[in-house]
């Protein structure tokens, strides 16, 4: 008896042990739609006043007519002006205004050939007229950067690349023989990257940087493909696409450039980089690649420093493409071709929320399903909300609007019974009643919250 008495006290210590260790931060990283998302393709993201701007080749974003660019709210999407009459596929901010650049000949009712920017309530023309496509656009403090497959800008010849300095359009040394796909600005330099071999006679094999008069090719150049995606990310120009090696040696589709050589980022990816970006001590790339680091990760992954990861399931869908990538305060938003993220609906964009905690409250079982009223209400921007779970099962916590529209999702997978806790980031929205359900086999509950800006 006296032995049995030890091994019930063992057995009592080792699941106190066991409860103490996974009262945890599960800091739930899950993937949630935006609304109902856009009607087509996503080809670029940014950040302008607060809100989440998405570009590309839609006519309806949440159902709303937009043409081709929108704003989100946090809430709902809405349109800039009339948009744009076709595609857009780059975007930048640039003396506080937004730029937007692409196949489009009029903006908001404006003609304006290939580029126009948006200055918070109507669309303008910045005088250029380009005989092709802008692909992509970059700025420093005082100039903006255009590439693309043009020739000439307002009857000048202009080969795929030019600069606007000063409310005027110029030349940038003598261009390239093929188009530019990717532009960036890194140690007060610009860089071009695509799928062109020339420029000015010399040889720039598929990466460029630009010394003031002329362009000069980076290292020993890029053997194959063409370079797609550039960011600039702990003091090192990062470069994606579909090339596979550099100087013979094996990168395959991304490669490091710390200004002096080139450098391999993990083992790389079986399929095209078409956008990076970074967020706190990570680097994260998109594209149509299936595997990363010789593992499964579908369209996109996030490096540590030392090797690739999965975000989740990924983005899936029929023919699935990550084409844009922004980090927007601890969250990534991903736009491109694809209709699921983490296996959830989300049409072409959706955010990978890092910002959700759990917590797993006490070590005992409850006898019922319970959501708690959140704590504080009301609130800004932070605030826990708690509940019970009696059995193991599918979990679902969603916001929703005082009319009842979607508006996010915080927790979509598999919990164990207990208490827990989720802290909830509600910067993204604007001040008014919200309601939150969480639904979990048969049960379902919801209450209401407030947020006070």
């Amino acid at each position: 008896m006296k032995n049995l008495s030890g091994i019930k006290k063992l057995y009592f210590l080792i699941s106190l042990l066991i409860l103490i260790i996974f009262n945890f931060n599960l800091n739930a990283q899950v993937w949630q739609s935006l609304g109902t998302g856009t009607g087509g393709c996503v080809n670029d993201l940014r950040v302008y006043n607060g809100r989440i701007i998405a570009a590309g080749y839609f006519a309806i974003a949440g159902g709303v007519l937009v043409n081709n660019i929108a704003s989100w709210n946090g809430t709902a999407w809405q349109p800039l002006g009339l948009g744009t009459n076709d595609s857009i596929f780059a975007l930048a901010v640039f003396g506080g205004n937004l730029y937007a650049a692409g196949k489009f000949t009029n903006a908001g009712g404006v003609s304006c050939s290939k580029i126009a920017y948006w200055n918070g309530s109507s669309w303008h023309s910045t005088g250029g007229i380009f005989n092709g496509t802008i692909y992509d656009i970059a700025v420093s403090t005082t100039r903006l950067v255009a590439g693309g497959n043009f020739t000439n800008v307002n009857g000048n010849p202009m080969q795929k690349i030019a600069k606007y300095e000063s409310g005027a359009w110029s030349t940038m040394g003598a261009g390239f023989n093929d188009n530019v796909y990717s532009l960036a600005l890194y140690n007060n330099i610009f860089y071009a990257g695509g799928v062109f071999t020339v420029s000015d006679g010399n040889s720039v094999k598929r990466l460029s940087k630009f010394d003031g008069t002329s362009w000069s090719q980076i290292g020993v150049g890029l053997d194959d493909g063409g370079v797609y995606a550039l960011t600039v990310f702990n003091s090192s120009l990062y470069v994606g696409g579909t090339f596979t090696t550099i100087g013979g040696v094996v990168t395959n589709r991304i490669a490091r450039w710390n200004g002096i050589s080139w450098s391999n980022v993990g083992y790389g990816f079986n399929n095209g980089v078409y956008s990076l970006t970074s967020l706190g001590s990570k680097l994260y790339a998109g594209g149509d690649f299936e595997f990363a680091d010789f593992l499964p990760a579908s369209r996109i992954a996030s490096y540590n420093g030392s090797s690739w990861s999965a975000l989740g399931t990924g983005i899936g869908g029929s023919n699935p493409r990550v084409k844009a990538l922004r980090s927007n305060l601890n969250d990534i938003i991903a736009g491109g071709e694809f209709s699921l993220a983490g296996g959830q609906s989300a049409n072409n964009i959706a955010t990978w929320r890092t910002t959700t905690g759990f917590l797993q409250t006490g070590g005992e079982i409850p006898d019922t399903y319970k959501l708690n009223q959140n704590y504080p209400n009301p609130f800004n921007p932070q605030t826990m909300i708690s509940f019970s779970l009696p059995q193991n099962g599918n979990v679902k916590i969603d916001v929703y609007s005082s009319n009842g529209s979607f508006v996010t999702q915080l927790f979509n997978g598999e919990l164990n019974s207990g208490n827990y806790e989720i802290s909830y980031n509600a910067s993204l929205l604007s001040s008014g009643v919200y309601f939150y359900r969480l639904t979990s086999g048969s049960f379902s509950a919801s209450r209401k919250m407030i947020v006070i800006k």
